[in-house]
């Protein structure tokens, strides 16, 4: 039987019960929590019948009162993000468990750490990967680094960029470099303003990403190559990525802004997709 707190209120004169998703996320937490507990061995000592860790041997671990880790596990409050993380090693929790963990308790997905140290060369994304992008048709698509380094890219991306991405040497193929040659001077009907978003979404990546290969030496490319990008860089603004926004985009044979919207999701902590998505019958440029 579960216990007291988490049995649901009493049904409506009508028989509905007020069951939703603050009530289930309550539920899931406490289950959470307490099949982690289970699994990890109380100290043998004598008197302790053995089982699982309770609420006040967390408590101890997690450095928490007793009461304050029972409203916890009740999900009686929001915890700032370091009790969460408290908790979660206190639980020697997975890192799928930490992340789920975080979005229960606080309602956002756990903060990323930073990488400081060397890591390995990012692995080539995969056939299937590539072949998904290769064959997006008329869309635009292309996979990226953590830095957005293209890596691999679709004909319609280089058609789109006015073959700035098949002219460039494989080191400069860029989404912001890009944005600051004189193809997307001629593309971009608002491009100071995506110039600015993109150098703060940059600088975000940078922050998240500080022992990423090749960074640096892109930061110092952009801000030597353009006085507009250096000053941008300078201003140290920071924006997350958005996964999808509005964008304007000059179409070159037909002579019209066409609106359109990019698609721009993380498939792994290092590789991301990009697509523009534009309106039925928008065809790349010849």
């Amino acid at each position: 039987m579960p216990p007291a707190y988490l049995v649901r209120p009493p049904a409506s004169p009508h028989g509905q019960l007020p069951a939703g998703p603050d009530w289930t996320c309550r539920v899931e937490l406490a289950d959470l929590l307490r099949a982690c507990r289970a699994r990890l061995a109380r100290p043998s000592v004598p008197g302790n019948r053995g089982g699982g860790l309770r609420q006040e041997d967390i408590a101890n671990l997690a450095g928490l009162s007793l009461r304050r880790y029972a409203a916890f596990e009740r999900g009686e409050f929001t915890p700032p993000t370091g009790m969460v993380g408290q908790v979660a090693a206190a639980l020697q929790m997975s890192e799928a468990e930490r992340s789920a963990l975080h979005i229960l308790a606080t309602g956002q997905d756990p903060p990323r750490p930073v990488s400081r140290v060397a890591q390995a060369q990012p692995r080539e994304p995969s056939k299937p990967l590539r072949d998904l992008i290769s064959h997006m048709g008329p869309y635009p698509a292309a996979l990226t680094d953590e830095t957005w380094k293209l890596l691999h890219y679709n004909p319609a991306m280089n058609a789109w960029a006015g073959g700035w991405y098949d002219a460039a040497d494989p080191g400069e193929r860029h989404l912001v470099l890009y944005l600051f040659s004189k193809s997307a001077e001629d593309f971009l009907p608002d491009l100071h303003a995506v110039r600015r978003a993109s150098m703060a979404m940059l600088r975000y990546q940078y922050t998240r990403n500080l022992a990423a290969p090749g960074f640096d030496r892109l930061v110092a490319r952009l801000t030597a190559s353009s006085p507009e990008a250096a000053a941008l860089w300078a201003r140290h603004e920071v924006a997350f990525p958005p996964h999808e926004f509005p964008v304007r985009v000059r179409h070159p044979d037909l002579g019209i802004t066409v609106n359109g919207h990019v698609l721009f999701v993380p498939v792994s902590p290092r590789l991301w997709t990009y697509t523009m998505v534009l309106p039925p019958g928008i065809q790349p440029p010849a």
